[in-house]
């Protein structure tokens, strides 16, 4: 077979889950090439949230500086509101019914300091129509000629030992690849399917209608809002009456392009009735002669579904091929980017030849997971908009009652007033969508690419709005800034992005730092040291490492490429640094190798 091209990984799909995976792999030197079907990337303008963890993981990469100055300003993403309406002169309209804070607030308050005292950066939100762009114009510049587009993955066989791919390019001309590894990440199309995935959960839920247009808002706008719902007697309940979310380019009151979201039952057949659509938009934001000039309508089945398995040999799906679930909290893309950062660097170590290839079956004991809580959650937030509902008292389809109970919600009396301050705080509780800081920075895997020390588990805040820093085997290593010859690193950029083990100790750490030269060329991998308080001086610059290191003077902790804990000594080394000798065994692979009598990699079944 001369004509077979031989690449070691084959990614299939080149949307933000693809295209990141395939960035981290050059950057961990792992030759491959990216196939995606269509001609171009993403016309919708939807996962335009980009959490802390990922723009912290775009930071490492440098993937985050073109993405940043395109992104909303923090100040124009600060708040999320209910209101009667945008517009309008009646007596009800242009009233804000509640509005609090989002994704830490703008404000300088407590909330916006813990999310800038737990990460190195701040989310973003930039739509994906214009993310994708950029993420496809930096992979390419990092694998040229190997992102490719208008090629069709048309058929793959793994044989046990490869996987043949036949791919069709933009002419209708057919090519053989062979690779050692394939990752679908084309949102469950093809090669989920044919591995035998079944999705697990419930489909069908209802069908949101995203109307993209264009119009001047800027008469009506607060600059401030991430996105405002509606609530409005006349035009049904919450779910009909829907929410506008700004889409830039330009961010503030001079945005030009926004997006309308729309519920309905999947058997209304008014959902099609695209003709409907823009009279009903002006109708709810109380703005009848409204420009309004439409990009694109969309149709999105929610749904809440998990793959039945993550990997089957050589294949592997990441993203929405392995999950799907409701908009609300952004866990979508954010997910992906994370399955993507996570398969990268097992994939670079195994083919590197630096660890066993059992480690990769880590990938899906970690993620599957993750995969679950986040369709869980996301789900979870979609459904609490009843409560909201429930408390304004609008029943789908009666209108007049609905009006009643409008009317009663602004009433000048005890009744009117305990009713707004019971809405409100059922509003409070959709918290739990836009200030989950707990689920976007306190994931944890449990088992996997990690070696336990059997302390007890930092407990999770059930609302996901409280994270807890923790250098605990399988949590997320706490940023701290570190200061380095006048120049100010979070402990998260110390690790690099090649594929580096990063090892954080003190001036009395030393045993643990000659241990990593032996452990390094025995392995063939690349072990990253800092002793923070020692020269070449690193400098704990707000005494903040002190208080979330989580270890005493002369521990250690041990965090992977992905910036996760994978060790840690509570303490100074009693025998010399043999313990991370052992720690390494057991992490790459060693099936001999065993700490505290158990291996924490799990074995291939």
């Amino acid at each position: 077979m001369a004509d077979v091209i031989d690449v070691p990984v084959i990614v299939v799909g080149g949307g933000g889950c693809g295209l990141t995976l395939s960035c981290f792999l050059s950057d961990y030197g792992v030759e491959h090439v990216l196939f995606e079907r269509h001609k171009s990337t993403s016309v919708l303008p939807k996962a335009h949230y980009l959490n802390q963890r990922t723009m912290e993981t775009f930071r490492l990469h440098g993937l985050d500086d073109e993405i940043m100055k395109r992104s909303c300003p923090p100040r124009n993403m600060s708040q999320v509101a209910w209101a009667t309406s945008l517009g309008g002169t009646d007596r009800l309209d242009r009233k804000i019914i509640h509005k609090f804070g989002c994704f830490g607030g703008d404000d300088g308050g407590p909330r916006a300091e813990t999310y800038r005292r737990d990460a190195a950066v701040l989310s973003a939100n930039l739509p994906l129509l214009r993310l994708e762009p950029i993420l496809r114009d930096l992979a390419t510049k990092k694998n040229f000629g190997r992102v490719l587009f208008g090629y069709n993955v048309t058929s793959f066989v793994d044989d046990g030992g490869s996987v043949l791919v036949t791919v069709q390019d933009p002419t209708g001309k057919e090519s053989k690849y062979r690779s050692q590894y394939l990752v679908g990440a084309d949102g469950g199309r093809s090669i989920g399917p044919k591995i035998g995935v079944q999705m697990e959960g419930p489909t069908g839920i209802t069908d949101l209608v995203s109307v993209h247009f264009g119009a001047d808002l800027s008469e009506y706008w607060d600059d401030r809002f991430f996105a405002c719902h509606f609530v409005n007697g006349s035009c049904g309940t919450i779910f009909e009456s829907g929410a506008i979310v700004p889409m830039g380019p330009t961010w503030g009151k001079y945005n030009e392009e926004w997006v309308f979201h729309f519920g309905f039952p999947l058997d209304d057949e008014a959902r099609f009735n695209e003709e409907r659509l823009v009279p009903r938009i002006r109708e709810i934001l109380k703005i009848p002669h409204l420009e309004v000039k439409v990009h694109k309508i969309s149709h999105w089945t929610i749904e809440r579904v998990l793959a039945s398995k993550y990997r089957e040999g050589r294949i592997f799906i990441a993203g929405d091929a392995a999950h799907r679930r409701p908009p609300t909290t952004g866990l979508g893309l954010n997910t992906a980017i994370e399955d993507s950062l996570n398969l990268a660097w097992k994939l670079a170590l195994v083919l590197k030849g630096a660890a066993s290839v059992e480690i990769l079956d880590t990938y899906e004991t970690e993620r599957r997971p993750i995969g679950r809580r986040n369709c869980d959650w996301g789900l979870f937030t979609f459904e609490n908009s009843a409560v909201i509902n429930a408390a304004v008292g609008l029943i789908p389809g009666k209108t007049e009652a609905n009006k009643l109970r409008f009317e009663a919600l602004f009433e000048d009396s005890d009744k009117g007033h305990t009713i707004r301050a019971q809405v409100r705080r059922m509003i409070d509780s959709q918290r739990i969508e836009f200030s989950a800081h707990d689920v976007e920075l306190g994931f944890k895997y449990r088992t996997g690419f990690l070696v336990s020390d059997s302390t007890e588990e930092v407990e999770s805040d059930p609302f996901g709005q409280v994270y807890v820093p923790t250098s605990r085997p399988g949590n997320r290593l706490p940023h701290a800034w570190i200061e380095k010859n006048d120049q100010l690193l979070s402990t998260h950029d110390l690790v690099g992005n090649a594929a580096a083990f990063l090892l954080i100790t003190d001036e009395d750490g030393g045993e643990w730092i000659s241990a990593t030269k032996g452990i390094a060329e025995a392995h063939n991998i690349k072990i990253v040291t800092a002793q923070i308080g020692v020269a070449p001086y690193l400098r704990d610059y707000e005494d903040y490492w002190e208080k979330v290191k989580g270890i005493k003077r002369g521990g250690a902790v041990l965090a992977r490429p992905d910036n996760v804990v994978a060790w840690r000594s509570l303490r100074s080394s009693s025998r010399g640094g043999q313990e991370l000798v052992d720690a390494f065994k057991v992490l790459l692979g060693d099936s001999d190798s065993k700490v505290n009598g158990v291996s924490e990699v799990p074995k291939k079944a």
